[in-house]
């Protein structure tokens, strides 16, 4: 950003330059002369005195636009994190019982700080959301609470995944919506499909739901996702 913002800067001046000292017949220099100033160290000095006023006032209008413009598109901060029996925790083991595992409750806990009021908007437009699961090959996943696996919700299961619509829910037009922490949560049970000696971890992927390849590539820039993977350890049956 400093890069673009300095080449910006650089381009600026030289065009301030190329327009107003390559030729006597300049702005400046016509001024003077109608005032009646013909001495050519005082048009030189005046010229030099101008640009530099120019180049300085054009400076900072050039970096308050750049500030102006990457506080309206800065990242939306996404915090995952686990919760099992109301701690949070980065491990989970499974050990069979008659052949056969027990489902356990796991928490999910997604923090959003937005920051950007356009990558706000983008992020609703195009139908962010973040796709968590294990292994679906390992790990099946289910709402706690059955009644709130209705569809249309913040958090929905498909293919062994939980997909969180960020921001499709919310209302993101109040003045005071960048400045604050937004949390959502839901609960699962969780449990391998079949009694193996296996480990895989929680992941995520960013996903758009809506204008195609275009909205796939825009989401990895809007979200800044911070976790911490869960750890999954299934224990073989025993004889």
């Amino acid at each position: 950003m400093k890069i673009a913002v300095q080449l910006l800067k650089t381009f600026v001046i030289t065009l301030i330059v190329a327009f107003t000292a390559t030729s006597n017949q300049n702005l400046i220099y016509n001024i003077l002369d109608k005032l009646g100033y013909e001495n050519d160290v005082l048009k030189k000095t005046v010229l030099s005195a101008v640009i530099t006023l120019l180049i300085g006032l054009l400076s900072i209008l050039i970096s308050y636009l750049w500030s102006a413009i990457t506080s309206i598109i800065k990242k939306m901060d996404v915090t995952l994190i686990t919760i099992i029996n109301g701690r949070k925790k980065e491990t989970i083991k499974f050990t069979p019982s008659n052949y056969e595992y027990d489902s356990q409750d796991v928490e999910i806990e997604i923090t959003l700080q937005p920051k950007g009021r356009l990558s706000n908007l983008l992020i609703k437009k195009l139908g962010v959301t973040l796709d968590v699961y294990f292994n679906p090959e390992l790990i099946d996943v289910s709402y706690s609470d059955r009644w709130d696996c209705e569809a249309n919700q913040v958090f929905n299961i498909y293919e062994r995944k939980i997909s969180v619509d960020l921001l499709g829910k919310i209302d993101i037009k109040g003045r005071t919506f960048s400045g604050k922490s937004h949390k959502l949560n839901e609960r699962f049970k969780v449990k391998p499909i079949r009694v193996k000696s296996a480990e895989t971890y929680l992941d995520y992927v960013i996903v758009s739901t809506k204008f195609g390849k275009l909205g796939k590539t825009l989401s990895g820039y809007l979200l800044s996702v911070k976790y911490e993977p869960l750890k999954v350890n299934c224990e073989g049956d025993v004889d």
